[in-house]
């Protein structure tokens, strides 16, 4: 009987494993035939643009500007003003095919990876091609960047309707490029860092034959942001480590706040970040080797590093990692980056550092007693670095409330902190977090360099919370105590030491998946008549005594993926006619007439009755200025003859 028994646990075993892998087959065809599509796209796009770029004029606003934010910021020739014109217009046009063809996206973005796999890490090596990740890239034309874009590190990224972009093969100068040994155009070491007599390996050592390059080597015409993410149905480890290596031009005359930057983010399932790390381009960090090509340009590169995101507090929750890296603000330096291995490796010593706070959930600390918390946690150091101070602050909303300088016990790779409650104030309310920042020096050949490693929470939701403070029963009536789906967490959150009864409504606001309302008790929850959750509302009730762990249990929780979001898009082009085009009509001064596929050799301007008040012969060309500004304000006829003799008619507002 025994051996029976093992046999069928063994076909059991057997079964869903071959179940498993059909399902990894399966997801992984899905996502090449996705990006197979999202590559015809791709020439479709290159197509529509060839086609239309004769048929669309940038607006002379948004020339101009361009023009005047590069004389404030660089040096540069005539081709590369007109390169970094025709690089705005690409990116205009490239919008408006998204704008036409707005079915054309979905092909454009990862399908999850089915639950079952959990963290699995699938295609963490990029082996398999690129199922399972996104790729975006915010082209912003300069100068609609400009510094209200710009914010450094903290410069924000969304996945929209018609940022996305697929990769390219062995693509030097794409966004996004898949590097692949085995592909024709392949290069053993980064071409810009071999043009100035460096070699630095595409490919990581210890990795396979593939990996993604985020962003290209150019400059000028848009301050590219290229973003690659991937969603985690469920996080079953405690980090995620990967490699990367950087390119970064530097400019020394720009100051820190605009240079090229890397950035690193987990993030949980409702879009708050669990752990970053960010890297600007410094050539004072001695994480980079410095190429000093000029006095005006320098390029930073550090080789393949090893490095850590922490995401120990979303254990066994959703999640997603993404990674950011951006030229400077005023476009002409780019910043690139090569990445591999993404929760594919583990980093035996993470160069960049990490630091990790245990999980913590106080609820309603003892005031009167006064009875420490102890607050520890783990850390590592940055490669060749040496701690220099820990602190600890108590925040509530942002707003720090309470600092400790130095941990109570402090080892090689361990801290611990003792808070007292009475830190909290007189009379605590509310949710409150731990936040840890540990700075770390290392000795630089420019001098000492200090790297801050920081862990912001130590899980999801408050770290200590002072509401209610465990009462031992609750009775909820309507309408004072319905409760909308996603109201303040103080509101949705119930908890008590003997039962609750409710006879209230919950109700949703947009059907957006929040934690949901959470009822427990330690005896019973009773959902007495008049109780009612809305269609759309999620709610869940348990008996659970006061824990302060407020677990939205939905019945069933189904993965899924980063959507895009839509975005009112400004197309920043003017159509050209068959004939030509005024800009900017109406006008208060200068002109410009452009006309389309055909040159012209006279042009006069009359009132709307005839008046002829200008004319002007020119050699034949496709556009010329005419200042206006001294017409009286009305309505003017614009008279274009061809040079072929066909006259042409517009109507000019002055104002």
């Amino acid at each position: 009987m025994k051996n029976i028994v093992k046999t069928i646990i063994v076909c059991a075993i057997c079964f869903h494993s071959n179940n498993l892998s059909a399902q990894l087959n399966e997801y992984l065809n899905s996502e090449k035939s996705r990006i197979s599509n999202a590559n015809q796209i791709e020439n479709e796009i290159k197509s529509f643009i060839a086609d239309n770029s004769n048929n669309y004029q940038l607006s002379q606003e948004i020339t101009n500007e361009l023009i005047e934010h590069l004389r404030l910021e660089e040096e540069f020739t005539n081709e590369e003003l007109q390169n970094a014109i025709a690089n705005a217009k690409v990116v205009e046009l490239r919008k408006l095919f998204f704008i036409q063809n707005p079915d054309k996206k979905e092909s454009y973005f990862a399908r999850a990876i089915p639950e079952t796999m959990q963290q699995d890490c699938v295609n963490g090596d990029f082996e398999s091609g690129t199922a399972g990740y996104s790729f975006w890239s915010d082209p912003h034309p300069q100068p609609a960047s400009g510094e209200a874009f710009f914010l450094s590190c903290a410069t924000p990224t969304v996945l929209s309707a018609s940022n996305v972009v697929t990769p390219v093969v062995n693509n030097w100068n794409g966004t996004v490029t898949y590097i692949d040994q085995s592909s024709p155009g392949f290069q053993q070491f980064d071409p810009v860092l071999a043009g100035l007599g460096v070699n630095v390996p595409t490919l990581y050592s210890g990795g396979g034959k593939k990996c993604i390059k985020l962003n290209n080597q150019q400059g000028y015409g848009s301050s590219d942001q290229t973003t690659v993410s991937r969603y985690f149905p469920n996080i079953n480890q405690a980090t995620i480590d990967f490699n990367f290596s950087l390119v970064m031009d530097n400019k020394p005359a720009h100051g820190q706040p605009i240079q090229p930057f890397f950035r690193a983010r987990a993030y949980d399932q409702f879009n708050n970040i669990v752990d970053e790390f960010c890297i600007i381009a410094n050539p004072d960090n001695c994480l980079f080797n410095v190429i000093y090509v000029n006095d005006r340009r320098r390029v930073l590169y550090t080789g393949w590093i090893c490095a850590r995101l922490n995401v120990g507090e979303i254990l066994n929750q959703p999640g997603r990692i993404e990674f950011t890296v951006s030229d400077c603000q005023p476009s002409a330096h780019f910043g690139t980056v090569y990445i591999d291995n993404i929760c594919g490796t583990v980093c035996a010593n993470p160069q960049l550092g990490a630091l990790n706070i245990d999980p913590a959930n106080i609820n309603c600390p003892d005031l009167i007693g006064n009875t420490p918390i102890q607050v520890c946690g783990t850390y590592q150091p940055p490669v060749n670095a040496s701690l220099s101070t820990m602190t600890l602050d108590i925040t509530q909303n942002g707003t720090v409330i309470g600092t400790i300088n130095a941990p109570s016990q402090l080892t090689a790779t361990t801290f611990c902190f003792t808070v007292l409650p009475s830190m909290f104030g007189a009379n605590p309310n509310g949710d409150f977090e731990f936040q840890i920042d540990a700075n770390f020096n290392v000795r630089c050949p420019a001098g000492n360099f200090y790297y801050t490693v920081s862990d912001n929470s130590s899980n999801i939701g408050p770290d200590v919370t002072f509401i209610n403070c465990c009462q031992p029963i609750l009775t909820l009536v309507s309408p004072a105590d319905d409760i909308n789906n996603l109201a303040a967490t103080p509101l949705k959150e119930k908890e008590r030491s003997n039962w609750i009864k409710a006879a209230n409504i919950v109700s949703v606001g947009d059907n957006l998946l929040g934690n949901g309302v959470v009822y427990h008790a330690e005896n019973y929850v009773e959902l007495n008549p008049g109780f009612e959750a809305l269609l759309g509302s999620q709610f869940a009730a348990y008996p659970e005594g006061c824990t302060a762990n407020y677990v939205y249990r939905p019945s069933s929780q189904s993965a899924t993926v980063i959507e895009p979001t839509e975005v009112d898009e400004t197309v920043n082009l003017i159509r050209l006619t068959k004939d030509f085009a005024i800009v900017p009509n109406p006008s208060s001064s200068i002109i410009e007439i452009i006309m389309n596929d055909a040159k012209f050799n006279r042009v006069s301007v009359t009132t709307i009755d005839g008046k002829v008040v200008d004319e002007k012969n020119t050699e034949k060309t496709e556009k010329t200025q005419m200042d206006v500004s001294r017409y009286a304000n009305g309505i003017y006829i614009i008279n274009v003859t061809s040079d072929d003799g066909k006259l042409y008619t517009k109507k000019l507002i002055k104002n």
